[in-house]
């Protein structure tokens, strides 16, 4: 669904996966590795299991992000591309399992907007592992390195289940749901008939501040309503709304696959309602809601609310720009079963901005804001959340953290400017 993206820009870094204890975080600076303007091309990957001793790498390149020419010997417009991939085995420390390095070619088509592989990979049901991917635009020399959690140990999980688009049989490469997309949904030991849908409503929870102690506790157990989805006549109209559709062969919603509806905008904001959400990390919601005269919220009222920031029409127009480019990138990078601005790790990249340094375990991501290196700076640490809606979940921990510059912050953005991190 990402596929639009096609100025995003991620950077490629190199990481080594560390053992499995949350004390070794890798000691390796990936401080580019949320930045959008570090590397020209961006794949989507997800893992599905296959069966009991493989996985298959399934990544979608942009076809805009590929760079042609004719140095080749059929002397046509061609983008060449590098994939290479390792395994590591988390159960014994950086034990690899697997590892190989693959090329393709694409010949450009006009009408291309993007390119599908997929890779088949080693991995032993009962283990669990990190998936460590590198991709190249060779014409380019251009690299992205991808992180990918492999769960083998559990008896199911999401990446048991393949789901595919009906229509041309592409496997998904996200979980993230859009209403013109017909799917279908197997489970690669067998193909039931049936499957139970359980419908979680659209989550409108936000983190609280880094400096309280309050976290969300999601109930993955109380549903809004269930079904039976019989898989040979899918009734789409039931998954327009908003929210969670949890798919599984059990009773109960767990060891199955979550189809997330954010709508038809996401990753992008732009609906009056997308807007003003996110602003609630200035507790502002209420009085942009009152300040609108017109009877119904409209975009005037949260560009009024930029204007009066800024006082000065272009630079509340950069302002706007920048905040809902953070929003949207938090989106792209940090969303799980809630879109990635709600989560803890898109609050602190929307307030704060891109981190100076990104250190990452299997377990564990720690960010450093601190550019010239004087005194402590601010430091946040996020845990990996096992659960069974998502495999791309951090919590912030909270316990550990000494001075967030919370409000300095928001005072910051408040008085009409970005906020950056200065020592």
């Amino acid at each position: 669904m990402f596929n639009q993206l096609k100025y995003l820009l991620i950077i490629g870094v190199v990481i080594f996966v560390g053992c499995r204890s949350n004390k070794n975080v890798i000691p390796r600076n990936l401080e580019m590795i949320y930045n959008p303007a570090s590397s020209t091309i961006r794949p989507e990957l997800r893992v599905y299991n296959t069966s009991d001793t493989s996985s298959l790498i399934v990544m979608k390149l942009n076809a805009g992000e590929l760079l042609y020419n004719q140095a080749n010997p059929e002397n046509k417009l061609q983008a060449r591309v590098e994939v290479s991939y390792n395994v590591y085995d988390l159960n014994e420390k950086d034990r690899l399992v697997d590892s190989s390095k693959l090329t393709f070619n694409f010949d450009k088509e006009t009408k291309r907007k993007s390119y599908r592989m997929e890779i088949p990979v080693s991995s032993q049901k009962g283990f669990d592992y990190i998936l460590e991917v590198i991709t190249t635009d060779l014409n380019r020399k251009s690299k992205q390195y991808s992180f990918l959690h492999l769960n083998r140990s559990s008896e199911k999980n999401i990446q048991d289940f393949l789901c595919s688009n009906r229509i041309n049989g592409d496997l998904f490469v996200s979980n993230h749901y859009q209403n013109d997309t017909l799917f279908r949904v197997n489970y690669y030991k067998e193909n039931p008939d049936s499957l139970n849908v359980f419908y979680f409503g659209e989550v409108h929870d936000i983190p609280a501040p880094p400096y309280e102690n309050e976290i969300i506790h999601y109930n993955f157990l109380a549903y809004d309503s269930s079904w039976v989805l019989y898989t040979d006549s899918i009734a789409y109209e039931l998954f327009k709304n908003k929210g969670i559709y949890y798919l599984t062969t059990e009773s109960k919603p767990e060891n199955g696959y979550p189809l997330i509806n954010f709508g038809e905008n996401f990753p992008w904001v732009k609906s009056p309602e997308e807007l003003i959400e996110p602003l609630a990390y200035f507790g502002v919601n209420d009085s942009i809601y009152e300040s609108d005269s017109t009877g119904s919220l409209t975009k005037l009222a949260v560009d009024n609310f930029w204007l009066e920031k800024a006082n000065n029409t272009n630079k509340s127009r950069e302002l706007l720009k920048l905040f809902y480019n953070r929003v949207m990138f938090a989106n792209f990078y940090f969303s799980s079963f809630v879109e990635g601005w709600k989560t803890d790790r898109g609050m602190i990249y929307i307030i704060y901005g891109i981190p100076d340094y990104v250190f990452k375990s299997d377990e564990e991501e720690k960010w450093i804001y601190n550019p010239v290196d004087l005194g402590p700076g601010y430091s946040f640490t996020f845990k990996y959340h096992r659960n069974p809606f998502s495999i791309n979940h951090f919590v912030l921990d909270r316990e550990k953290l000494k001075s967030t510059g919370w409000n300095e912050a928001i005072k910051v953005w408040e008085s009409g400017e970005v906020y950056y991190y200065q020592k």
